[in-house]
C-alpha cells in the first residue's frame, strides 16, 4: 500500500485555533504544580526520583573517566578502568581493546580502546577479525547436533593449516585422531574444517552464530557495530567459516566477552549494559547441560592448549588458583591498522562465590610489541579478584 503524505492529515488540524492548541500545552504545568503541591514533607518531585544521567553518546566513550563515569551513570569500575587504562600505557599498546563485563548481570565494569591516534574506547564496539574465535559459535553447533568433547574426529597434515586435500574424509598412515575437545583447545583448522563441511553444514552454523548474537547490536545504549559472518558459496569456503580461517568474519571485543559469558551462565546470553538502572535482560540460547560442556572446551584450552603456557603461572598464583578458568585465543594477519590480530576471549570464575567475569580482549600486534592478549587479560583477571577478595574480608 502507497504511503500517504504526512501533509494530508493535516487538514483538520490547522482549523484549530491557538487557543485550543495553548490550553494542551498548559496542562502538563498544571498537572506538575498540583504534584508539588500535594508532595509528602514538601519534597519536590526531583527530591523524591533517584537522579539519571545524561544522555550517553558515542563521543561520550572515547576517554572515559571517573567524570565520565559519575555524569552519565555507568556501569564502569573506575578503579578496573584506571588499572586497564595504566596497564595498556605500561606496555605501549600499540592498537587494542579490553571489554570486562559481570558475566551473570550483564553489567560493563572496564572498556577501554586505543586506535593509532591515541585513546578511544569505542574501539571496543568495532568489529575486527574474529579469527579461531569462531570455533566457539562452530563448537556451540556441534555439542548441540549430538557430539561432545570426547567425540573423535581425525586430520592430515599441520593443524594450524587449511588446504583441500587436507579436508578429504580418509585414513592413512598419515591420519591423527584427536578429541573434538583437544581440536578446540589446540585450535585444529582442519578438524573443525571438516566438521563444518562433512558433520554439520551450513545451516547449524548459522543458527548458533544466530543465537550468540551475530548480526545484532550488542549494546543498546549506544551504537555498537554487529558481529558479522558470510554466507559461504562453496564446500571450502565453509571450512574456512567453521574454523576460522578467513578474514570475512568479524566480531567486536564486546560481543566476544558477551558470547563467552554464556558459557558460565548456565546457557544465558545476558546483553551488556553499560548506564546503571537498565534492567538486566538475558535470552536462554542453549541448555545448561550445553553451556557446561562448552565451558569444558574452553577450560581445556587453558589446562592444555594454546593458553596453556601463559596460565601455566595461574596455577600457583595465590589468587588465580582457586578461579575457574576458559578460553579460546585466536591470531590473523590484517590491515587498518596493519599487524596480527591477536585475541583472548573468555571468563574466571570464584566458585566459592559465584562471581564471574567475561573479557573479551583483541590486540593488534605491530613489529614490536610489549603484551599480548593474553597476558593482558590474565593480569585484568588477577586485579579484579585479588580485590574481589580483599573487599569480602572487610565485609
Amino acid at each position: 500500500m502507497d504511503r500517504i503524505p504526512i501533509e494530508d492529515y493535516a487538514g483538520p488540524f490547522k482549523r484549530r485555533t491557538r487557543r485550543f492548541r495553548l490550553r494542551y500545552l498548559l496542562l502538563p504545568l498544571v498537572l506538575l504544580g498540583v504534584i508539588f503541591l500535594f508532595m509528602p514533607d514538601g519534597k519536590s518531585g526531583s527530591e523524591m526520583i533517584p537522579p539519571r544521567g545524561k544522555p550517553l553518546g558515542s563521543r561520550d566513550l572515547v576517554h572515559i573517566d571517573e567524570n565520565v563515569i559519575r555524569s552519565h551513570g555507568l556501569t564502569i569500575d573506575p578503579d578496573l578502568q584506571r588499572f586497564v587504562a595504566e596497564t595498556a600505557s605500561k606496555y605501549k599498546l600499540h592498537y587494542g581493546a579490553m571489554v570486562v563485563m559481570d558475566a551473570h548481570s550483564g553489567a560493563i565494569l572496564a572498556m577501554y580502546g586505543k586506535d593509532v591516534h591515541g585513546e578511544d574506547c569505542r574501539v571496543c564496539l568495532k568489529a575486527n577479525h574474529a579469527a579461531s574465535v569462531f570455533k566457539i559459535v562452530t563448537a556451540l553447533a556441534a555439542l548441540e547436533n549430538g557430539f561432545s568433547p570426547g567425540s573423535v574426529f581425525t586430520y592430515t597434515g599441520g593443524a594450524h593449516t587449511l588446504y583441500k586435500n587436507q579436508l578429504v574424509e580418509r585414513r592413512d598412515r598419515w591420519t591423527a585422531d584427536i578429541t573434538l575437545a583437544d581440536a578446540f583447545a589446540k585450535s585444529n583448522n582442519v578438524v573443525f574444517g571438516k566438521i563444518g563441511m562433512h558433520r554439520l553444514g551450513e545451516s547449524p552454523i548459522l543458527l548458533a552464530a544466530m543465537k550468540l548474537g551475530f548480526w545484532k547490536s550488542s549494546l543498546p545504549e549506544v551504537d555498537a557495530e554487529p558481529s558479522t559472518l558470510y554466507l559461504p558459496e562453496d564446500p571450502y569456503a565453509l571450512a574456512e567459516l567453521a574454523s576460522g580461517f578467513n578474514r570475512k568474519t568479524k566480531i567486536t571485543p564486546l560481543h566476544a566477552a558477551q558470547m563467552a559469558a554464556a558459557a558460565v551462565n548456565g546457557g544465558r546470553l545476558v546483553t551488556p549494559r553499560l548506564v546503571r538502572g537498565s534492567q538486566p535482560e538475558a535470552a536462554q540460547v542453549m541448555s545448561p547441560k550445553t553451556a557446561s560442556m562448552l565451558a569444558d572446551l574452553m577450560q581445556e584450552t587453558v589446562r592444555s592448549g594454546t593458553l596453556a603456557s601463559e596460565f601455566r603461572s595461574a596455577r600457583s598464583d595465590r589468587v588465580l588458583k582457586d578461579i575457574t578458568i576458559g578460553a579460546k585465543s585466536g591470531s590473523i594477519d590484517g590491515d587498518d591498522p596493519p599487524g596480527r590480530r591477536n585475541w583472548f576471549v573468555g571468563f574466571a570464575l570464584d566458585e566459592d562465590t559465584g562471581n564471574a567475569i567475561s573479557i573479551g580482549c583483541l590486540l593488534v600486534l605491530n613489529e614490536r610489541f610489549w603484551i599480548q592478549a593474553d597476558t593482558f587479560s590474565r593480569l585484568v583477571m588477577h586485579y579484579y579478584f585479588s580485590r574481589s577478595r580483599v573487599q569480602q574480608a572487610r565485609s
